[in-house]
Formats: structure tokens, C-alpha cells, sequence
């Protein structure tokens, strides 16, 4: 009998190689979490976003997770020692935080608009320095303090050492605003890759029309040397017109990161034949993500899940780690190796 594998066998066998989750968000830790404006409504308050992190709240191990809490007091304890905890069980090398700087359109009960900030210097010290080669990150920008002011927000995430931006259209509007321009171009200029989002937004005061991926065609056409990851492959917006940014612009890259848990098998969303589609037109330009720690109570279920589809492996491993640490030149302490799922995950 022959001592190869058979194609189940293959199928169905342990990750080789360690992941690299490109989409995850910091800011939700309890310590401090008052000092960071908007976060403390994923947790508190009956609201879409904080219904959503029940799940969390249920992995965390709070005993009656479908409370509505109201307090800072209330959030769990969740910090970054815990991150790294799940981050080892799980068998994830690293993990790129978003760090975030938005606010949405006025709306009838906030004529200011809904502030939500994950400063560049939080995550920097929090993270990427407290645990060296787990954490890289990318500061958020928005125009709606004017073009310098946005130039500034990219010059902050260059001085904390992060490789790109993330630009959040729900909340900041349309990404081909000429008021981003300027810092398209400082971008280009420092060598910083560009973030944009194009799944959808239940936070408060965002906008469904700012978000489709059709917009991101003005800003790869206009900036052809302009690194830009496409976050969420459009979906529910326009996938297609999403796949489509991808296959059109050499310097369009695109995510796979699921905005909810429930969203999973959704067409279109780690749906079989869209990865296939994906891994016959595109496989070099497709990163996994996870949006955790919205999806921690499937976050290892959502490794293992990829790698049992009938994908071949060398088309995981480039989606699983290996894209992503080429999009980023990535020198991490680790690098590439066997991954390790032993220990509790949180």
C-alpha cells in the first residue's frame, strides 16, 4: 500500500504553519476604557453593536451575558494578556490592530456626531510594544477636520512605526474625498499602505452609502503605486464590484474578514466557491482576518474551518499568513513555523 496521503487525508490535517490574522480591533479593554471615546458602547448600553458582543461576553465567562450593562464597572476584563493567551491556543503568530480616529455625520440625537477613537499611542504601548512580534498596527484617518488634519493622523501613525492607515467610510465618509487626497499622497510618500473599509456598519450614526466598494476605483486609479487593502471584500455592499477592484488594480488587495459570526456561510462570504474563486484569480492577494474580538467565541473554530475546505495547501497558507506577511514586509520575532493549539483559550 502506498505510504501517500489520500485527498481527505490532506484534506482534513493539522496547519503547518502559523497564522497571521491581518484585522482585529484593540480598544475594548476594560482598563481605561472611558478614556477611549466610543468603545465602551460595544459593550454597554441595548444597542445593535453591543448586542452583538454578547457572544464575547459569554466566552469571558460572564455568567448571564444577555444583561444590558450600563458601566464601565460592568465591561469584562478583558486586556491584552488575555489577547496573546488566545492568540498562542489558537495557533496565530500575530494579529494587525485598527486602530481607530472617526466620527460619523450629525444624527437626531447627536447633532456632533458619534465619536469613536482607539489612539495610535494607546495601541503602540499596549500592545505592540508590551508583546514584541505579536502586535503591528494601523492609525486611523478622517477628513472631517479638514485636509491638514488628516495629513497629521497619517504623520502620528508613521511616528508610532505602524506600516499603514485605516480609513473607516461609515463614519468618515466617501474614501475618494478630495479632502483625503493630501494624505493619499503622504502615504505614498512615507511608504504607508492604505485600509479601507467596505463591509457593513452597525456602530451609531453610520451610513451604508459611504462604504460600497465602487469608491475604491477612484482612489487605486488615482494612486497606482498606492498600496490598499480592501477591508471586508464589500460584502453585503457589493462583493463582486469587490472582487472585480481586486482583479483590475496590481495594487488593490483585498481581506476576508467576516463583520458577524452568523455571516459565515452567507454567498459570497467563506463561501466554497467564492474562495475558490478567489484562489484561481487572485491567490496571491487575499488575506484572512477575523474582526476579533467580535468573533472570540469562534475564533479558532473560524482557523479550523478554512483549513478543512477542500482548498489545496499551498492556496491556505498563502490566505492564511503568508500574503499578509509579504504585504508587510513582516519581520516578526517568530516567523513561519508549527503551530501550536495547546493551553486554555482564555
Amino acid at each position: 500500500m502506498s505510504d501517500d496521503k489520500s485527498t481527505i487525508e490532506k484534506t482534513l490535517a493539522p496547519s503547518q504553519f502559523l497564522v497571521f490574522d491581518s484585522h482585529s480591533h484593540p480598544g475594548l479593554e476594560k482598563k481605561g476604557i472611558k478614556d477611549r471615546p466610543g468603545c465602551l458602547d460595544f459593550w454597554c448600553g441595548d444597542s445593535v453593536v453591543s448586542r452583538s458582543m454578547m457572544g464575547a461576553r459569554a466566552a469571558l465567562g460572564d455568567p448571564n451575558p444577555f444583561k444590558i450593562i450600563h458601566t464601565a464597572e460592568e465591561c469584562p476584563d478583558w486586556n491584552p494578556e488575555r489577547w496573546v493567551k488566545i492568540l498562542d491556543a489558537s495557533g496565530v503568530e500575530a494579529t494587525c490592530l485598527q486602530a481607530i480616529n472617526s466620527v460619523s455625520d450629525p444624527y437626531p440625537g447627536n447633532p456632533n456626531g458619534w465619536k469613536w477613537h482607539v489612539p495610535n499611542e494607546y495601541v503602540k504601548k499596549e500592545f505592540i510594544d508590551a508583546f514584541p512580534g505579536r502586535f503591528t498596527a494601523v492609525g486611523g484617518v478622517h477628513p472631517k477636520y479638514g485636509k491638514q488634519a488628516a495629513v497629521e493622523m497619517v504623520l502620528s501613525a508613521y511616528e508610532c512605526g505602524f506600516p499603514g492607515i485605516k480609513i473607516h467610510p461609515p463614519t468618515g465618509g466617501y474614501p475618494n474625498n478630495p479632502d483625503l487626497y493630501p494624505a493619499y499622497e503622504k502615504c505614498q510618500e512615507l511608504g504607508l499602505h492604505v485600509q479601507i473599509h467596505t463591509g457593513v456598519e452597525e456602530l451609531p450614526g453610520t451610513r451604508a452609502k459611504y462604504q460600497h466598494p465602487v469608491y475604491l476605483d477612484d482612489v487605486a486609479m488615482d494612486f497606482p503605486k498606492l498600496k490598499i487593502l480592501q477591508l471586508h471584500c464589500g460584502v453585503f455592499n457589493n462583493p463582486r464590484i469587490a472582487l472585480w477592484n481586486v482583479m483590475k488594480f496590481e495594487n488593490l488587495y483585498t481581506d476576508i474578514t467576516i463583520p458577524h459570526p452568523t455571516l459565515m456561510h452567507m454567498k459570497y462570504y467563506w463561501d466554497l466557491e467564492h474562495l475558490r474563486f478567489m484562489e484561481t484569480l487572485m491567490p496571491d492577494k487575499v488575506f484572512f482576518g477575523t474582526d476579533f474580538p467580535l468573533t472570540l467565541p469562534i475564533y479558532k473554530f473560524m482557523i479550523d474551518y478554512i483549513n478543512c475546505l477542500p482548498l489545496s495547501t499551498d492556496f491556505k497558507r498563502k490566505l492564511m499568513g503568508e500574503n499578509f506577511r509579504k504585504f508587510l514586509n513582516w519581520k516578526g520575532a517568530k516567523g513561519q513555523g508549527q503551530a501550536s493549539t495547546a493551553g486554555s483559550m482564555i
